[in-house]
């Protein structure tokens, strides 16, 4: 009897040590924080013809502080140079924080770069390349060769409670007939069209290889809404607007 006590009082003692040392922050082992990093698993630096599905998917997962995979968080996939497509462009993490995407190469020969985008967490950038016999390289590095560049939406906004940020994350690129321009930066601003209503977050971006990311947009009424783009220093990018989407009473 008394060492059943005795475990008794040192199991409440080391309870309420840990609740003197935050016990709001405290995470049970086995318990998934907070995202907190984005892991490149698989897939990098593979070569097919181009127009064609690279051998391998592209993998990443995230996790958390303690390295546990975080489930059903939003990873958007946004090719960058070299064109071609990614399948799909957004995907929640499955139970063990993994996401995956089939790649299939821009039409050129050359570098091919898709990148994995998790609102704020830095990016992870796969690279490929296309080979082939048709004069090797000539098309893929964007800016070259690729037509006028302008602003697209890469990742729309979707609908989302009043008061709480878009997820996926908002993603704007600079692109050209041959897809992204990673080689051209400018200051990307987001405004929101649609009624009176107050949207918070960093509303200007700087891109990083073509693209700009806002994570923290939030709109603080409900309606229906579309964001513009525009790039005040670069006025011959224009502007171009999303697709409408839908802000919930919450």
């Amino acid at each position: 009897m008394a060492s059943k006590l005795r475990h008794a009082a040192a199991l409440a003692a080391l309870l309420l040590g840990a609740s003197g040392c935050g016990g709001g922050d405290l995470s049970l082992p086995g318990e998934v924080g907070p995202p907190a990093d984005l892991l490149k698993i698989s897939g990098d630096g593979q070569e097919a013809n181009p127009g064609t599905q690279v051998p391998e998917s592209l993998v990443v997962r995230l996790v958390d502080a303690d390295g546990l995979g975080v489930p059903e968080g939003a990873v958007s996939w946004v090719v960058g140079t070299g064109g071609g497509s990614v399948s799909p462009g957004t995907d929640a993490t499955s139970a063990d924080g993994f996401s995956g995407a089939n790649w299939v190469l821009g039409p050129t020969p050359g570098p091919n770069t898709v990148t994995a985008v998790v609102a704020g967490l830095p990016v992870v950038v796969f690279s490929a390349r296309g080979t082939g016999n048709d004069g090797g390289g000539g098309g893929g590095g964007g800016g070259g060769g690729g037509g006028v560049a302008r602003l697209a939406f890469l990742v729309q906004p979707t609908d989302v409670d009043e008061g709480k940020k878009i997820r996926p994350a908002v993603v704007v690129g600079i692109v050209d007939e041959d897809g992204l321009v990673p080689d051209l930066s400018a200051g990307i601003r987001i405004e929101l069209v649609g009624g009176p209503a107050e949207m918070k977050g960093k509303t200007t971006v700087d891109t990083r290889t073509g693209f700009a990311v806002f994570d923290d947009l939030e709109i603080k009424a409900p309606g229906t809404f579309t964001l513009r783009a525009s790039a005040p220093e670069e006025p011959e990018l224009g502007s171009v607007e999303s697709r409408a989407f839908e802000v919930e009473d919450d």
